[in-house]
């Protein structure tokens, strides 16, 4: 009989919807996640001089092989419950590039490949918005990518609940309770 396989669950959602601080609460009790990868990559593009929208491809690409390599991780770590969590999933590469109009048949059929078995969707939330080094985009912009960000993972098929805006002990017994 085979080892019960990690169910894959993403926290997905635009820009300062408070995924990360989830991520990491959920580590402080002991499940397994993975960070968004993002934030590391486009730290090491700036100190090339280059920004997302100098090169939207070759940042995705990175971005990609990281999540990648997170999402065939999953079911070599035994962890807590049988779950790992994931700070945004592959769809969201896919899902961004849609929202500058910069996809390709390539990036538009990659989500196929990938099977998540839940995700949490963060809703735009301007009151924990917030900007800083590393965030691209104002909230504006998180507004008009998180509709594309929905489209991909329904597209895909991969069952969603809306994470309501609430504080954010709530949201993880809300996470953990549906998950």
């Amino acid at each position: 009989m085979l080892d019960k396989i990690n169910k894959r669950v993403v926290l997905a959602g635009g820009p300062s919807t408070g995924k990360t601080s989830i991520i990491n609460k959920l580590k402080s009790k002991n499940f397994c996640c993975f960070d968004e990868a993002a934030r590391e990559i486009l730290d090491k593009f700036k100190l090339k001089g280059l920004e997302f929208k100098n090169d939207p491809y070759e940042i995705s690409n990175e971005i990609f092989i990281k999540r990648d390599i997170d999402y065939n991780k999953a079911n070599l770590l035994k962890c807590k419950k049988n779950v790992v969590f994931y700070d945004r999933g592959i769809h969201e590469i896919t899902a961004y590039l849609n929202s500058i109009n910069m996809s390709s048949d390539y990036w538009n059929n990659l989500p196929k490949k990938y099977i998540y078995d839940l995700i949490f969707i963060f809703n735009p939330w301007e009151e924990i918005y917030t900007k800083d080094e590393n965030r691209i985009e104002n909230f504006s912009d998180a507004k008009k990518i998180s509709p594309f960000i929905h489209r991909v993972y329904e597209e895909s098929g991969i069952n969603l609940i809306e994470v309501p805006n609430i504080g954010i002990n709530e949201r993880i017994n809300f996470i953990l309770k549906n998950t």
